[in-house]
């Protein structure tokens, strides 16, 4: 998930290249290496041909799972047609015609470290398989830097113009989603076997998307209480961000949309339905906390590696940094936990949607519902470890790692899920206002 536009947020660190990046130097090694904890680490594609990072032509030959472990979901089945691809045990895949095989290619773009890797650090087996099951190749770009400076270099002109974008598949944030829906830039996804019937229930009822027609989501990710438990003790409630007990030693998101919701659900109001009154009231607190120094002034991940310094001690986080980049390098003297606190917490998510006019819509809807497959997912997933939207999922990936199947920052349980809340939708006036409004409070 990446900056909320309209913010003066160009100089924050990618989050996804923040997590892959770190995981080979750690944390403190990897912001040194920046200069800067604000230091952006890459701008965007000049165009669709450029190459922000690896992407799959064609299979060369038969693919192993993440990490050489894992099985394929499914053997590759030579020329697909409408009845072998996938496998019929799914049903059929989307057509360019009826009873005519799909096949070609497609462009995809998407964030930094958000699909499995191979052990050569090049190649992806899942999209490898998928290829070799489809006979479909993909021309996958991690081009997708933040949804900002994307929307502004590769979509907006053609989209205005009526133009073919030259990307057919797009990975981008609910809020940007949205922005496209209500410009009229998406094309609509046509339903198959597999999408949206194995659309985890908590996205079936996303307002902005009824039916979900124009976004499939591909990662999920939750915010909730970031803290050392070995100074703080359990932390399990929001009010944490308000209490002068740790004035100085918090931080707050820049991102507009986690924020105000965490501080709308301390306050007992729905982020998901949230009215003017609810958000200047969720403005004025967050103003008053700021005001008070409560909270530090930081941006985007900066929080981890106040944190690993022992500078911040609770934080509104991303589930998956704690796990993934504080644990792993914490001292012996440190306890870092995520939690979703009682009152509850937000979830986002980055959805894969069809550009308008995109030349190879047919592959792209393919791809789509060839990933909704559970054990497609579950390869898929078993590298990334965000939030998975695919329904069984939680069962095939035991397949690769069994202890995956029982981690909640995947797959939260039902209670977890029932707590998570996503931002409501705003037209572009509304949004542009908030956005402005949230900018003043934290001081930008």
């Amino acid at each position: 998930m990446s900056n909320d536009p309209g913010l003066a947020l160009n100089a924050i660190i990618s989050r996804r290249r923040l997590l892959q990046l770190s995981a080979v130097t750690g944390v403190g090694a990897f912001l040194a290496a920046c200069g800067t904890a604000g230091t952006k680490t890459a701008g965007p594609t000049t165009g669709p041909a450029a190459t922000a990072g690896p992407a799959t032509a064609a299979a060369t030959g038969t693919a192993a799972a993440p990490g050489a472990t894992g099985t394929p979901s499914a053997a590759a089945t030579g020329t697909p047609t409408a009845a072998t691809n996938p496998p019929a045990t799914e049903g059929p895949a989307p057509t360019s015609a009826p009873g005519t095989p799909v096949t070609g290619a497609f462009k995809m773009a998407t964030w930094i470290g958000y699909i499995d890797v191979a052990d050569d650090g090049v190649t992806h087996p899942s999209l490898d398989r998928f290829t070799q099951e489809t006979g479909i190749s993909v021309d996958y770009q991690e081009a997708v830097d933040d949804n900002e400076s994307f929307y502004a270099s590769q979509l907006k002109g053609p989209l205005q113009s009526g133009v073919d974008t030259g990307w057919d598949l797009v990975v981008l944030t609910d809020w940007m989603i949205i922005r496209l829906i209500t410009l009229g830039w998406l094309e609509k996804i046509d339903p198959s076997a597999n999408f949206p019937t194995n659309l985890g229930d908590i996205y079936k009822t996303r307002a902005w998307d009824q039916g979900n027609v124009y976004a499939a989501p591909w990662q999920s990710g939750m915010t909730g209480i970031g803290f050392d438990q070995k100074k703080t003790g359990k932390l399990t409630s929001l009010a944490i961000f308000f209490d002068t007990k740790y004035a100085g030693k918090m931080t707050y998101l820049t991102e507009m949309r986690d924020t105000v919701g965490l501080t709308a659900l301390e306050m007992g109001t729905d982020p998901t339905n949230l009215t003017q009154d609810q958000f200047d009231a969720a403005i004025a607190k967050i103003t008053q906390a700021v005001k008070d120094s409560l909270v530090r002034q930081l941006t985007g991940n900066s929080y981890v590696e106040d944190m690993a310094a022992g500078d911040v001690i609770v934080a509104m986080a991303w589930s998956g940094d704690v796990q993934g980049l504080l644990v792993p390098d914490q001292k012996s003297s440190q306890d870092f936990q995520w939690q979703l606190a009682d009152e509850g917490g937000m979830l986002w998510t980055d959805n894969m949607a069809i550009p308008k006019g995109a030349r190879n819509k047919a592959q792209a809807e393919v791809f789509i519902n060839w990933y909704y497959i559970a054990a497609n997912a579950a390869e898929v997933e078993a590298y990334v470890n965000y939030v998975c939207p695919v329904k069984g999922a939680e069962a095939e990936i035991v397949k690769i790692n069994a202890d995956l199947g029982s981690n909640v920052l995947i797959f939260p349980t039902a209670d977890m899920q029932a707590k998570l809340h996503q931002f409501v939708a705003l037209d572009l006036t509304t949004a542009s206002s908030w956005e402005s409004d949230f900018a003043t409070a934290i001081g930008q």
